[in-house]
């Protein structure tokens, strides 16, 4: 076989994997893993059923490869915005205005398999374990970031893991407010990072 047909040969089963890993996002973020099936992913993504062992073992297979996939994007987002800005408070704008920007329906599909993972019952302890510590890393990036800032004077005193816990529920918050269009807003990460921020005042005293 060609080098030219291999490559091509991996494009399209790179191409049916993705495929099935946005169906599957998308029915996990709906209907949460019990309730759905796998044949549903492949119905969705239009591939056989049998395609989908393989590129996955099992529906749990997929799920946790997909949290693991949603967290690291996260994780190379937070890279990225230390790489473009030394300041710690621009930092944490580019990361709430990536979280907010694309597809409104895509971002709280994530963002609820995330949560859901995170308080499984059913997958095994290890399994979810993983899951946990995986989830921890976001939140201790976050907190390192909230304490350089407060060490240069742009973010109030307290403690970093604290600030961090507000900060991402209220970045998760808004994302699923807007999603139920009940008071739609743009979302402003200036705004959301009012909370955070030393005001001129507090800056005087220290």
């Amino acid at each position: 076989m060609s080098h030219g047909s291999i490559e091509r040969l991996k494009e399209i089963r790179d191409t049916r994997q993705q495929q099935l890993k946005d169906a599957a996002i998308e029915l996990f973020g709906m209907k949460g893993y019990a309730a759905t099936k796998i044949s549903e992913f492949t119905d969705k993504a239009k591939l056989s059923h049998g395609l989908f062992y393989h590129y996955f073992k099992s529906k749990e297979d997929l799920y946790v490869q997909l949290f693991h996939e949603l967290v690291d994007i996260v994780l190379d987002t937070i890279d990225d915005a230390e790489q473009k800005h030394k300041s710690p408070l621009k930092q944490l704008e580019r990361l709430t205005e990536v979280t907010h920007s694309g597809s409104l329906r895509d971002g709280v599909h994530r963002h609820i398999l995330i949560m859901q993972a995170l308080y499984s019952d059913h997958l095994p302890q290890e399994v979810k374990l993983g899951i946990v510590n995986k989830y921890r890393t976001i939140m201790d990036r976050i907190a390192v970031i909230i304490e350089k800032g407060q060490i240069a004077g742009e973010f109030i005193d307290g403690d970093p893991e604290e600030l961090a816990v507000y900060h991402v529920s209220l970045v998760h918050g808004l994302l699923l407010s807007n999603a139920r269009k009940l008071v739609p807003i743009d979302v402003s990460a200036s705004k959301v990072l009012r909370q955070l921020m030393r005001s001129p005042e507090q800056g005087a005293e220290q």
